[in-house]
């Protein structure tokens, strides 16, 4: 079987390197395995290739590949790799992001916890400021509510349940199995559940109906104590009403991973927002994230023989 694998990328823990491919070709010998660096070689060899491994993947190019049972990305988004209009092709997106991403919302939520902005902004000062952290709380017994309680969601509840906070979940439709969280309700029921959490986590896909899910009502139902976090995608923020929270002294502090536009403009007001923290979508990114989903595409791999 051919497999072409098209991974180019900026970010490094993004793109393969050099033993990861080697190790791929040691591990399925029996497979045919093409790196193609480029949209313009990834097109050439489609019209050959049984599998492809992607970040972008457009609906007219499958029309180029008869012989393609299979595309994966290692994206959890939906919107770079678009479905065969035919159905013919199956394709897969990494579900593997969760345990990384947890990672990085306990780290944000300590970060203002334990007070860390302040303790930077001291050291630059120079000064040896201890009072500050005498109103910092533990974690537990702090409730966190999850808005986009799906794979994503789920590994989040499960790390912060594990330092005692509890959760809340909110999805779009309830299922039987509530997985780690205390309790599960559905998005009408999120103007009730705002002012109740200490910490508010946006983990929501980039979908129509998620845009400005939380703009100026939702930030003042919240409680002035409280933390907002988005780790999803920058469409379910009011960025222009995060801000005015913040500097009203409506919102405690944010932490953002994702944004409307990305790369964040450099006149955006976020920059200099008060008691806001910003990472460039990389709450995902990990010197592990290949080899991870490397070996969460193992039995598809196999199946290809």
């Amino acid at each position: 079987m051919k497999v072409v694998l098209s991974l180019p990328h900026t970010v490094r823990a993004f793109a393969p390197s050099p033993e990861q491919l080697e190790a791929l070709r040691a591990r399925y010998p029996e497979h045919q395995w093409v790196v193609a660096p480029s949209e313009a070689e990834l097109l050439q060899q489609l019209p050959e290739a049984d599998a492809a491994l992607v970040w972008r993947f457009s609906a007219a190019w499958y029309r180029l590949a008869p012989r393609l049972r299979f595309v994966a990305t290692p994206a959890a988004g939906k919107e770079k790799v678009q479905p065969d209009p035919t159905g013919r092709v199956r394709v897969v997106h990494g579900a593997f992001h969760g345990k990384i991403m947890a990672e990085s919302l306990l780290a944000m939520v300590l970060f203002f916890t334990r007070r860390f902005d302040l303790a930077l902004a001291e050291q630059r000062a120079h000064r040896y400021g201890r009072d500050h952290y005498s109103t910092t709380r533990r974690l537990a017994g702090q409730q966190a509510l999850i808005v986009g309680y799906g794979a994503l969601g789920r590994e989040c509840a499960r790390l912060l349940k594990a330092v005692g906070v509890s959760v809340v979940g909110v999805k779009r439709r309830l299922t039987d199995d509530s997985g780690p969280a205390d309790s599960v309700h559905t998005i009408g029921e999120l103007p009730q559940l705002l002012g109740h959490a200490d910490h508010v986590v946006a983990t929501l896909p980039a979908e129509s109906g998620t845009d400005h899910l939380f703009g100026a009502a939702e930030f003042r139902a919240m409680r002035p104590s409280a933390g907002f976090y988005n780790l999803g995608r920058g469409n379910a923020v009011d960025e222009a009403a995060l801000v005015l929270a913040l500097r009203s002294g409506a919102l405690a502090h944010a932490f953002l991973d994702v944004f409307q536009q990305e790369p964040l403009p450099a006149d955006s007001p976020l920059w200099d927002a008060p008691n806001l923290a910003l990472t460039p979508h990389a709450s995902a990114s990990n010197a592990e994230y290949l080899d991870l989903w490397f070996e969460e595409l193992a039995p598809q791999l196999r199946a290809l023989r």
